[in-house]
C-alpha cells in the first residue's frame, strides 16, 4: 500500500481549531484583542514521577525576549518574536512566517510546585520543568487539655 504525505493541518483539522480556541481564550484573559500578526508557539506538555515538562517550539525567538510567570496555578509564557528587517532597498514580496507578540497559559495541576520551576532555551525549543509536590501526609496532633477544664471536671472524693 503506497504511503501519501498529507500536510499536517489537512490530516489533523482539530489542531486547527484548538489553536483559534486558545486565541480566542486568551483573547478573554488578556481584554485585548491580538494583533494580525499575533502567533502561538506549538507545546508539548509530558508527565512523570518527579514532574510537569512543557516544550514550546520558539524558532528566531531570543531568550531575552522571553518571560515565564507563575502564579496562582497559572504558568504564563509570553514573549515576542520580531519580524526580520528590511535592508535598505529590499520589499517584501509574501512572508508566510509568524512574527509578534505571543501569550500561553497553562492551568498547572494542584500537585505542581510553582515554586520549583526552572526553564531552559536549547535549539529553538523553551523546555519548562515543574516539579511535584510530596503527596501530603497526616500528621498527628497532640491533643493538650487545659488547666481550667481539668479542676473543673474533678470528682469530688467519696470520702467527704
Amino acid at each position: 500500500m503506497p504511503m501519501y504525505s498529507v500536510p499536517l493541518r489537512t490530516a489533523f483539522p482539530v489542531n486547527g481549531f484548538r489553536r483559534e480556541m486558545d486565541r480566542l481564550f486568551d483573547e478573554v484573559v488578556n481584554a485585548r484583542p491580538q494583533s494580525a500578526t499575533s502567533w502561538q508557539p506549538v507545546t508539548d506538555a509530558r508527565e512523570d514521577a518527579a514532574g510537569y515538562t512543557l516544550s514550546l517550539e520558539l524558532p528566531g525567538v531570543s531568550p531575552s525576549n522571553v518571560e515565564v510567570l507563575s502564579e496562582d496555578g497559572l504558568l504564563t509564557v509570553r514573549g515576542t518574536k520580531r519580524a526580520p528587517e528590511l535592508q535598505p532597498g529590499q520589499q517584501v514580496a509574501f512572508s508566510e512566517r509568524a512574527h509578534g507578540e505571543f501569550i500561553r497559559h497553562f492551568r498547572m495541576p494542584k500537585r505542581a510546585d510553582l515554586h520549583a520551576v526552572t526553564a531552559t532555551y536549547t535549539l529553538g525549543v523553551l523546555t519548562i520543568r515543574v516539579a511535584k509536590l510530596a503527596p501530603a501526609q497526616p500528621t498527628r496532633v497532640p491533643i493538650t487539655v487545659a488547666a481550667a477544664l481539668e479542676q473543673a471536671t474533678e470528682v469530688p472524693s467519696a470520702t467527704a
